[in-house]
């Protein structure tokens, strides 16, 4: 009878350390991913198409990151069109440039005072308008002096194309015509519909401006996904593939 005893203790304690490990094993991390933050992986259907062009270069900027860059700084003029990923609010700043000398704000050997122009559209309905934000950089040639030309450049704030920064000082972009900027042939091959070209109010001699908008939410009503935290959301299953 002792023996049975001492054996059904042996069991019962024995049950009791293999449900405990059970329990400490199938326990959940303390910080289990939210199933609210689950979403699947962007598919090309996610992004709008994003085209772009300036006389003579820019560089874009959304959300703080660098999504586009004109790779032609002079002639022709180009057209840059890519996928972008939108997330709202959405913060676009960008620096154009006109192809001038830096001391002089010339060009063609300093032979001629450029103009300048720069005109976005997204496929979400955001374009460039008279709403934006801009500021010159670097006027010139002071006062249209073509004979002792001269430059006045400003520094360009190292955090220019951050969300966070602070252009309530700022002006607002001017708006022109297309017959007064004078497009080359690829502005032609793209959408821009609803878009105006715009810079400052002297698009002569301002040769590098930056612009700044913010888009508060889907200009078209659409509701799109928020892909902008992704690298720290779990992303769904993959389908796997049906063994053969």
């Amino acid at each position: 009878m002792k023996r049975f005893v001492w054996t059904a203790i042996g069991i019962a304690a024995c049950f009791a350390t293999t449900h405990l490990a059970f329990q400490v094993w199938a326990q959940p991390p303390a910080n289990p991913p939210s199933r609210a933050n689950r979403v699947g992986k962007p598919r090309i259907s996610d992004t709008v198409k994003a085209n772009v062009y300036a006389d003579n270069w820019f560089t874009l900027y959304i959300n703080g990151e660098h999504v586009a860059v004109d790779s032609i700084k002079f002639m022709p003029h180009n057209v840059v069109s890519v996928d972008i990923l939108p997330a709202y609010p959405m913060t676009i700043a960008v620096m154009a440039k006109d192809n001038a000398d830096a001391e002089t704000g010339m060009e063609y050997a300093n032979t001629n005072i450029g103009d300048a122009g720069f005109i976005l559209k997204f496929g979400d309905g955001t374009v460039t308008n008279a709403s934006w934000k801009a500021k010159s950089f670097s006027h010139g040639p002071i006062n249209h002096d073509t004979k002792n030309p001269r430059v006045e450049n400003l520094p360009i704030p190292a955090d220019w194309y951050q969300t966070d920064f602070d252009d309530s000082s700022w002006g607002y972009a001017k708006e022109y015509s297309q017959q007064q900027v004078g497009p080359k042939e690829p502005f032609f091959e793209h959408d821009f519909s609803g878009a105006k070209f715009i810079w400052t109010d002297d698009i002569e001699l301002d040769n590098t401006v930056i612009f700044r908008h913010r888009v508060v939410e889907s200009p078209d009503g659409v509701p799109r996904p928020d892909f902008t935290n992704l690298n720290n959301i779990v992303p769904d299953s993959p389908p796997r593939r049906p063994k053969r």
